[in-house]
């Protein structure tokens, strides 16, 4: 689910980012929802960071886009600012100040879809989450989308990816602790398998990455619902 929100005090272009939005999410596929704002003075009342892409309008009556996104950056980050604006020499000027593209007015379909697309890649970029393993005075950053599964072997825990495998002491419940819930799941009581590598399930076992691991009796059906819900969210 993406949560977009616009900001422009002009319905008319209100609307056509709309149908432009749901355009591309009918092709590309995804669910999302927008949130429409008339001003930057009503986006930052009560802001909080729960937007993954804002389409922000420099011309406003209260406080203009280039004053909304400098007071967004100073508490988030994370979201993509877009500039939506017919002033192409100023809407440049908000890469100063961290905002990620923009869009000259009026907007056509060829243009939105493709600053579309790289805001849901950085948008993708910015929800993978970095685990630490730390091991005798060392320590390396994992992201979580490279991880394939994770093992525990004697009191050892393995974290496997395409580039190699970390190992770390420890258990396979503190592991689970520390990555995503609802993408990391157990299939037998020594494996916890990242679902977005997951290739197939044959019988008793599941395909990660071209590896066969045994799904355990009690953890099967568990483990098949967890795989049919995540890429559900996904479709």
């Amino acid at each position: 689910m993406y949560t977009i929100a616009i900001v422009d005090d002009e319905q008319p272009e209100i609307d056509n980012l709309c149908v432009q939005l749901k355009r591309y999410f009918d092709e590309n596929g995804g669910e999302y929802t927008v949130s429409v704002f008339h001003d930057g003075a009503d986006l930052l009342k009560d802001y909080s960071p729960v937007y993954d892409v804002i389409f922000l309008d420099i011309q406003m009556n209260q406080v203009n886009g280039m004053r909304t996104a400098q007071k967004i950056r100073k508490s988030d980050e994370r979201t993509v600012i877009i500039f939506v604006t017919r002033m192409a020499k100023h809407a440049v000027s908000g890469y100063d100040i961290g905002v990620n593209n923009f869009i000259v007015k009026p907007v056509t379909y060829a243009t939105f879809s493709y600053k579309m697309k790289k805001a849901i890649t950085q948008v993708e970029h910015n929800r993978d989450k970095f685990i630490r393993l730390e091991q005798k005075g060392s320590f390396i950053a994992l992201q979580e989308s490279e991880i394939l599964y994770v093992e525990i072997l004697q009191h050892y825990i393995y974290y496997h990816t395409k580039n190699g495998s970390y190992k770390i002491w420890g258990t396979l419940k503190q592991a689970k602790e520390t990555l995503s819930a609802n993408q990391f799941k157990e299939c037998n009581r020594c494996y916890l398998v990242n679902l977005r590598h997951v290739t197939g399930v044959d019988q008793n076992e599941v395909i990660v990455a071209g590896t066969r691991l045994v799904m355990s009796r009690n953890k099967k059906k568990e483990f098949l619902e967890a795989i049919a819900a995540f890429w559900g969210e996904r479709e």
